[in-house]
């Protein structure tokens, strides 16, 4: 075999210096002081980011010219998208994002200051503008730079296998206590709400904290509060959103958790672009409800606030696979709290969701699992002095929230998406006519995480049956380098309310950088 020039010179340096008795003795041989050798220093200042690139095709088209660049929420809603039987969309879109955590060696590790910046664009798109989500166009010089996450971290050491992180900024926030800044996809997307209520940016203040013991976790909990949005610095008219999270590990690899939230909302629906709440048009425009509490022949649609909670149970086994073939995860989430009606009558808030998924690692790969997962989300009723649905974080900011475990591209919202995610059903409420929904799939990996073959089936109705859709779909996919993906998608929904069914295709590129 033949060795590297660099191997070898350091082979002939070693030679060398093992040739030389004086270097050969040791120090105590040649009265110098014996002192242990100092650890190599971490490094300050440390970089993680992500790259992704999409060519693709299909008959869902978009007709706005002024919400191109970024087109989310419901297939055929505000967005203007719809399906086509004669025209077809081709588009190719890339992001890169950065994210950036700078350690001082002066505070021993125990604080760091992390930003995250993000660019994405379409090609072709614009050029000498200023915008997110747009910069690929001729001549580029786009002012489109994303700041995602700005905030400090405080980690003081504790001993005792315990451990406590305190984050103030801007920072990613999801439904559960994992820390978004360190944990894997499988703790955010499978475990506490599982990003289905809340998982999107937010300025506010965290605590994390975790107790170890010699064979894991033994309990971990978060607290956080949050300003959603600062309508006047001087009056109490801002939304509020207060979390905490508790999960304890009674044994090897199972999980139990308890979760409550209050959001508190004093804007009137009326704040940002498309307004905030369960009236807003931001809500309808991402397939949440849109509610109508006009009452008694009222001709102006009133300002409406909210006193919103969520009170959460999950539990889980080996949810990241990494413990065994098996795993499964369920949780439940009640939505209670009213709806506060100026010069109206108010209206309550009771909701439910139940989601149960259970994965089989049958040969070797992580690629190669067998998945069934079924979810249901309450229907609003007929009345006007309740909602009975669910509310979640697509009321109060884009993409606040999104079902991702799925497995599904165009029936239920692509979680890998870069600039386009239109979805038949693009919240778990269902526009407020609650859901139905199994989704599942089969992956075998050919070469064991290298070369992967997956089929998935995912199906919806609404909470009285009627139905919303079944998509078919298929990806073959690769990892010819270690953390960079290359593949391949299809999927089409037949049985929607389109009389065309809905289908897309793509070549895609993800590389994880460290």
């Amino acid at each position: 075999m033949p060795v590297p020039s660099g191997a070898l010179i350091l082979c002939l340096l070693a030679t060398a210096r093992a040739g030389s008795p004086d270097e050969a003795a040791p120090l105590e041989v040649k009265g110098g002081a014996v002192q242990p050798a100092p650890d190599a220093p971490a490094p300050m200042l440390r970089f993680f980011g992500l790259v992704q690139a999409r060519t693709s095709t299909s008959n869902v088209v978009s007709t706005s010219l002024t919400a191109d660049g970024q087109v989310v929420g419901l297939l055929g809603g505000l967005n203007q998208t719809s399906v086509s039987a004669e025209d077809t969309s081709q588009n190719s879109e890339f992001r890169t994002g950065g994210f950036f955590t700078l350690t001082p060696p002066l505070l021993d590790g125990q604080a760091s200051l992390t930003a995250a910046f993000e660019v994405d664009y379409g090609f072709g798109d614009q050029a000498y503008q200023v915008g997110g989500n747009t910069g690929g166009g001729y001549g580029g010089d786009q002012v489109n730079l994303q700041t995602r996450r700005l905030h400090a971290t405080w980690s003081p050491q504790l001993g005792g296998g315990q451990s406590l992180s305190v984050v103030a900024g801007l920072q990613f926030i999801s439904d559960g206590v994992y820390d978004p800044s360190r944990a894997a996809l499988d703790d955010l997307a499978r475990a506490g709400g599982g990003m289905r209520f809340f998982g999107s940016e937010a300025a506010g203040l965290t605590a994390y904290g975790r107790w170890r013991t010699d064979w894991g976790d033994r309990l971990r909990w978060k607290l956080g509060g949050y300003t959603l949005y600062e309508k006047g610095n001087s009056l109490p008219d801002d939304v509020t959103l207060w979390m905490a999270d508790v999960q304890v590990h009674p044994a090897y690899a199972l999980r139990v958790g308890a979760h409550a939230w209050y959001l508190k909302d004093r804007t009137g629906g009326v704040v940002g672009l498309a307004g905030a709440g369960p009236t807003s048009i931001l809500s309808e425009l991402q397939g949440a409800p849109a509610l109508d509490l006009r009452y008694q022949g009222q001709e102006e649609l009133p300002e409406v606030n909210a006193d919103l909670w969520w009170a959460g149970l999950d539990t889980g086994y080996n949810h990241r696979l990494d413990r065994g073939p098996l795993g499964f995860s369920a949780s439940a989430f009640w939505n209670f709290g009213g709806l506060l009606v100026k010069e109206g009558k108010d209206a309550a808030v009771r909701g439910l969701a139940i989601d149960a998924e259970g994965r089989w690692r049958y040969a070797a790969g992580s690629g190669s699992v067998l998945r069934l997962e079924g979810l249901y989300t309450s229907a609003d009723g007929p009345g006007r002095d309740a909602y009975t649905g669910v509310l979640t974080g697509n009321s109060y900011g884009v993409v606040g929230a999104i079902w991702t475990t799925h497995g599904s591209y165009l029936l239920f919202p692509d979680g890998r998406a870069i600039n386009r995610q239109a979805a038949l059903v693009y919240d778990i409420s269902n526009q407020g006519d609650g859901l139905l929904a199994i989704a599942g799939g089969v992956g075998r990996d050919v070469v064991p995480d290298r070369f992967n073959l997956q089929v998935g089936v995912a199906h919806a109705r609404d909470a009285a049956g009627a139905p919303e859709g079944t998509e078919i779909n298929a990806r073959i996919s690769g990892k010819p380098l270690p953390f960079f993906e290359v593949g391949g998608v299809g999927a089409v929904v037949a049985g929607s309310e389109w009389e065309v069914a809905p289908w897309v295709s793509f070549l895609y590129l993800d590389w994880v950088v460290f």
